[in-house]
């Protein structure tokens, strides 16, 4: 129990500067910074399109670098994690918004890449290839994802009730934006972080090596391994569209209650509905995963979702309080996926050692992570473009009608048509069924010789 507990606070530690950014970063560009939304966007996408090689070149060096005693993955959480939350704090300067516009545009793009491209990357992919090889055993994976999601849904109650209270006031009947309160906010996440880092660090350990090969495939070989890979392709697909759907929810937040519900202290009690079904699945979904397999209820989930979207859609909901009801029941058929998708990286992982006889685990990691962050990237960049489509003025306290409807509409229509794609996506491809699952285990245990 101790290494689960260890692992859930790598996930706090993650998710304190990285929900933070996903969900106040664009607002704090906006409305304080006074960027252009369009130009936020085409950081985050930018930056994305950086992480391709970032990320899998990390995975790649984790894969073949020779380990330190305290481990090929751990060590890296506790060399990276000081810079990363010293650069995540600095994202939040509110110094920056006197500056001519050139220079305050191009301070957000170094200290944003340093943050996401550089020093994240080190830590996240160090600390997400950790789960497939601190235990063989499915069931064991499951439980651990669980305990990731768990963490991380801890830190996304914390970061949605929280940062509201610090960084939003009504200023004569308008809600708006603290500079000042924004800055230390990001100071005080980074603290914190820093310290579930160091826990984890300490809890965690390394227990499954790599099967000896007599040579090593080259980086070429193995990415064409994997592009023939419809388990990875196909997981990869999904959560680029997943990421996706749940970040540009996450970025529109803050629009829809500052705009349209004209109170941002409400976008806090809102995200309950990301987090608040996570931590009720959570004694459950290891079962949930072991009975009816893990692809099967994800999807399940995801169906059920996109149908509550697609209703807020359509019937244009007015009380902020249906409106935050309605998207927690959205919220339980996503749920499984949150406390799961760690699970299935590792299910993949095996699945690549059969078909190939190598094990790779970070490369993998790194790879579907891409796709991950390229979700994150594009909702950034699909936020700012429809900010910019449905005449957001930024730095301007109130909006035009017109303006308020689309900010909703983009809200819960959107959403709600990426999920049920993604549902497609992974019933179709991804071949990774419970049945499969099972075999794959197996096959490994008779060439190890367990």
């Amino acid at each position: 129990m101790a290494r689960q507990i260890g692992y859930l606070f790598g996930d706090l530690g993650n998710d304190f500067t990285f929900l933070l950014a996903s969900s106040y970063l664009l607002v704090f560009y906006t409305n304080v910074a006074g960027l252009q939304p369009a130009h936020v966007g085409i950081l985050f996408l930018a930056a994305r399109l950086i992480d391709a090689f970032t990320d899998v070149g990390w995975g790649r060096f984790l894969d073949r670098h020779r380990p330190s005693p305290a481990g090929r993955f751990r060590a890296w959480i506790g060399r990276a994690a000081l810079p990363l939350v010293v650069v995540s704090a600095l994202l939040y300067a509110p110094f920056i918004a006197d500056w001519d516009y050139g220079l305050k545009l191009t301070y957000a793009a170094v200290t944003y890449l340093l943050w996401g491209s550089v020093f994240y990357t080190m830590v996240n992919i160090s600390y997400g290839s950790l789960a497939s090889v601190m235990s063989p055993n499915p069931g064991e994976r499951a439980s651990l994802s669980v305990f990731r999601a768990f963490g991380a849904n801890v830190a996304g109650l914390f970061v949605a009730l929280v940062p509201p209270l610090l960084i939003y006031a009504t200023v004569d009947g308008v809600s708006q934006v603290l500079p000042g309160s924004f800055f230390m906010t990001g100071v005080g996440f980074s603290i914190a972080a820093l310290a579930f880092y160091a826990i984890c660090y300490t809890q965690v350990r390394e227990r499954v090596q790599a099967v000896p090969v007599q040579e090593k495939r080259s980086f070429l070989k193995l990415l064409r391994s994997l592009a023939g890979n419809r388990a990875l392709l196909g997981l990869m697909a999904g959560n680029l569209i997943l990421m996706l759907a749940s970040l540009l929810t996450m970025s529109m937040a803050a629009y829809l209650w500052l705009n349209y519900f004209n109170n941002g202290a409400l976008s806090g009690p809102a995200q309950l509905a990301n987090y608040l079904p996570g931590l009720v699945l959570a004694p459950v979904a290891a079962w949930l995963a072991r009975r009816f397999g893990k692809k099967e209820i994800i999807v399940t989930g995801m169906l059920f979702s996109a149908a509550v979207y697609m209703f807020l859609a359509l019937t244009h909901v007015t009380s902020p309080w249906v409106f935050i009801v309605l998207t927690v029941l959205a919220g339980f058929g996503m749920g499984t996926y949150s406390l799961l998708v760690w699970a299935l990286i590792g299910d993949v992982i095996d699945h690549e050692e059969v078909r190939s006889g190598e094990r790779d685990d970070g490369t993998v990691y790194a790879v579907n992570t891409w796709a991950r962050k390229v979700g994150l990237a594009l909702a950034g960049g699909l936020a700012g473009v429809a900010l910019t489509a449905v005449g957001f003025q930024a730095g301007s306290p109130t909006q035009t009608e017109e303006t308020i409807n689309g900010i909703y509409l983009v809200s819960t229509l959107v959403p709600g048509v990426l999920y049920a794609v993604a549902a497609l996506l992974l019933l179709f491809i991804y071949p990774l069924n419970r049945k499969r699952v099972a075999a794959n285990v197996e096959e490994l245990k008779a060439r190890r010789g367990q």
